[in-house]
């Protein structure tokens, strides 16, 4: 009941207020809504050093769930680039909408184009952006190949591309917590139904290195991110 009521006063949040709110209220008013969305769902964030809160540049993460969101909206308020499927979740896809995310159709050269160019605008207007460039969600077992397009952002902003790696845990035993992951088929729903019968969950967020994008391309920034956050994903599969 609470998780719905928090749903419902989101969508009235985007349907009602966010016509009003200036960019920086609408973001404190997405890490609210997140991080009392995690608190409904059992959900206790572990990062002891995030970002700091004025960061512009790439964020690069893995993709365990829809959950991931959440997650880091919680510890470092951005814009996110997702699949073009997202529009379409309930309230989810109109949160998404309304607080700027940038969608790409990855099978569609046209959209990964002007997907580069709206992340380039976006980090010269001072604000992360978190990108997921697996380009889908696993079982965190190990490191999807990346798709490189996204890092010719970082490349043309001559910025630098924060990395970092997400694990969802029990909070009692420390085991993984393979219920939050969100893969195959299932649906949103199906999942959130999962992820609330889940006993108390950390997500630990482990904070990567903070690498210049001058003096590469797209392909060497994109395979030092993936050997980099693969070597950390690796190392932390245990607790």
């Amino acid at each position: 009941m609470l998780i719905a009521w928090h749903f419902g006063r989101a969508g009235w949040v985007v349907g009602v207020r966010f016509s009003r709110l200036a960019k920086a209220q609408r973001q404190a008013e997405i890490r609210e809504w997140s991080v009392r969305m995690l608190r409904a769902l059992d959900v206790e964030v572990q990062c002891p050093s995030p970002p700091p809160a004025d960061f512009a540049g790439l964020v690069v993460s893995n993709h365990l769930s829809w959950m991931d969101i959440l997650v880091l909206q919680a510890i470092l308020p951005g814009t996110f680039v997702a699949k073009t499927e997202v529009r379409n979740w309930p309230v989810v896809g109109s949160l998404a909408q309304a607080c700027g995310t940038i969608f790409v159709n990855r099978s569609s050269p046209r959209s990964a184009r002007a997907m580069v160019d709206h992340t380039v605008s976006a980090i010269a207007q001072g604000q992360a952006v978190i990108v997921f460039p697996e380009g889908t969600s696993t079982n965190g077992d190990d490191l999807a190949p990346f798709h490189a397009n996204i890092f010719e952002s970082a490349v043309r902003s001559e910025g630098q591309v924060q990395l970092l790696t997400l694990r969802y845990r029990d909070k009692a035993t420390g085991e993984l917590a393979r219920g939050v992951h969100f893969t195959g088929t299932m649906s949103l729903l199906d999942s959130l139904r999962t992820i609330t019968r889940l006993p108390a969950t950390h997500a630990v967020v482990h904070i990567g290195d903070r690498v210049p994008a001058t003096g590469h391309t797209r392909k060497s920034l994109s395979e030092h991110a993936y050997g980099t956050m693969r070597a950390q994903l690796l190392a932390t599969a245990r607790p």
